[in-house]
């Protein structure tokens, strides 16, 4: 049996009756065996933790049977056809006879750095550039001025956002200003890859996006603010593609260490498991 890693794609015999697992050609099969658990993970080099996820995932796609109308596995038929695919460390698919009806996820959030989402920090982009309609992008950088024209500035400073007017204007006006900047600050932090897109508070996006479409972005479409995409759902600024909470970066960072990990032979893990 080859190494199961991204990208395998393998297919085995289930015996409903017994609940036992198969090699599809006959031969010996270590998995089939660490399925059947004639075989344990540590005694082998061969598997990893891959295997570990998919027998786990297996062992689900079996429970579910008869689940919420999910028929797989009927009573006048013994064997079948269960066929796996590992996408990546967080995904897998399974069919039965040639039919997908399970994909798996499994989150490598347990291994997010710690403090990973720190609005405090240092912004990183310190490169300003100016919108470019073609990309619909723009950079906002360390340095930056905006002048509102009201009386109000904001500089981006190395962690902050300054506000240059304070009392030109009411109340009402040193009040909103204030919120814009307080919104400015979590956008560039997100736009940075340094924080969720959930710490631009509700309240605050309205006047953002009215922020964005004064320097000429169009954000009615998927635009680009310090090299992440971004779209507009639900009236909520988010990372365009991104399913997680998590910045892709960092959340990429950390799939690819659990990818890694997953990697590794189950006769070095001493017990470990990484069942989701």
């Amino acid at each position: 049996m080859g190494i199961t890693g991204i990208g395998s794609v393998q297919t085995y015999i289930y015996n409903s009756q017994t609940g036992k697992l198969s090699s599809k050609n006959g031969s010996a099969d270590e998995f089939v065996d660490y399925f059947n658990g004639t075989l344990s993970g540590g005694s082998s080099q061969s598997l990893n933790g891959y295997d570990d996820l998919k027998k786990h995932n297996i062992e689900r796609l079996i429970d579910l049977n008869g689940s919420w109308g999910r028929n797989w596995f009927q009573p006048d038929k013994v064997e079948y056809e269960i066929t796996c695919e590992i996408v990546n460390g967080e995904e897998s698919s399974y069919s039965v006879n040639g039919k997908k009806v399970l994909t798996a996820y499994v989150a490598a959030t347990h291994l997010l750095p710690p403090r990973w989402e720190d609005i405090k920090s240092p912004y990183k982009t310190h490169q300003s550039k100016a919108y470019d309609p073609e990309t619909n992008s723009m950079n906002i950088a360390v340095g930056d001025v905006f002048d509102l024209g009201n009386g109000y500035k904001l500089k981006v400073q190395e962690d902050y956002i300054e506000t240059v007017g304070y009392g030109t204007g009411s109340a009402a006006d040193d009040e909103k200003i204030r919120h814009l900047e307080y919104g400015l600050n979590a956008l560039i932090h997100f736009a940075d890859q340094q924080c969720s897109s959930c710490l631009i508070w509700p309240e605050h996006t309205p006047m953002l996006l009215s922020f964005l479409q004064e320097l000429g972005i169009d954000t009615s479409r998927e635009f680009t603010l310090n090299e992440t995409k971004c779209i507009v759902q639900n009236g909520m600024i988010r990372e365009s593609g991104n399913k997680w909470v998590v910045p892709s970066s960092i959340y990429n960072k950390a799939l690819q260490q659990y990818e890694e990990f997953l990697s590794q032979p189950l006769s070095s893990r001493k017990g470990s498991s990484l069942k989701a």
